[in-house]
């Protein structure tokens, strides 16, 4: 069964009949309005927030920056072992927050926030977040409260982009913004926005990549036990996805963000010691190793 309530099914069936080119203004509808020059954000007509870049709130030139997802492999590794300030966590990550001090937190899927939204109260005030539109909309009609407290960023989709239809990623406008290869691609100008890939993981790479840091080491993000319970979940309790479905598609991304990476100068790792990343050759890294049990 969807995450989305009724109304929200509702309103995506409605908009797949205006057309591909258009369906994705649903992500707004019917209350969010963004205005992407100036970043103003309004809720219900009324002003709600103005929008930072998302490669704005990242820290320059850092030693480390760390992209956590929530996959199993995390339940038994020590998060605590990640630079304060470094950690962008994705999704249910979030409950980590009081464990480590994250640097931000990133949404793209409006489901999670209607099935988890409760974790959402107890972050930090100051905690940037990283939101899709709908994922934005989503927060504004559970508790428009929560964003009005910290700096937010947008996660802009670059095929189906905020107020225009969707465009191929081929388009040759793209050109200045995109690396693209055998059909995958990479935004370079993530705050104009991204590619996306059906992993948040995805998104935020490539926003932790424009930010140049000396490494960056993605945990959590096993990408081929997506059955399995995450390490939030509990059996017969996990929510469902579609990152088995996707995962040529993904890793042919992460494949793409590999090569861009080492052409930059930024160590990519995986501190997952199951993830299909580590197949495509993104090296191990055993910074979240739990000391050995007596």
């Amino acid at each position: 069964m969807s995450d989305r309530p009724l109304s929200r099914r509702l309103v995506k069936l409605g908009a797949l009949l205006t057309g591909p080119a258009t369906a994705h203004r649903q992500d707004l509808w019917p209350h969010l309005a963004i205005d992407r020059p100036t970043g103003a954000v309004t809720w219900r007509r009324r002003p709600l927030l103005t929008l930072r870049g998302p490669v704005q709130l990242m820290p320059r030139d850092a030693d480390v920056l760390a992209i956590v997802g929530s996959g199993p492999s995390l339940r038994d590794q020590r998060i605590e072992a990640l630079p304060s300030r470094s950690a962008i966590l994705l999704n249910g990550a979030a409950t980590l927050a009081d464990r480590i001090a994250p640097l931000a937190l990133a949404i793209e899927d409006e489901r999670f926030v209607f099935r988890h939204h409760a974790m959402l109260p107890g972050l930090p005030d100051d905690l940037p977040w990283l939101l899709s539109p709908a994922a934005l909309r989503a927060i504004a009609t559970v508790d428009p409260g929560l964003l009005t407290t910290r700096p937010v960023a947008l996660i802009d989709n670059l095929a189906k982009p905020v107020n225009a239809p969707r465009r191929s990623l081929d388009d040759p406008a793209l050109d200045p913004v995109l690396l693209r290869r055998d059909g995958a691609a990479l935004s370079r100008d993530p705050d104009a926005g991204v590619v996306i890939v059906g992993t948040v993981a995805y998104s935020a790479l490539q926003i932790a990549l424009a930010a140049r840091p000396a490494r960056i080491v993605l945990a959590g993000i096993d990408l081929n036990n997506a059955a399995a319970p995450r390490f939030y979940e509990i059996a017969g309790d996990t929510a469902p996805s579609g990152l088995v479905t996707g995962l040529d598609r993904s890793l042919a991304g992460f494949a793409l963000a590999r090569d861009h990476a080492a052409a930059v100068g930024v160590a990519l790792t995986c501190a997952s010691p199951v993830s299909a990343l580590l197949d495509i050759g993104v090296p191990f890294d055993d910074l979240l190793r739990a000391a050995p049990k007596d």
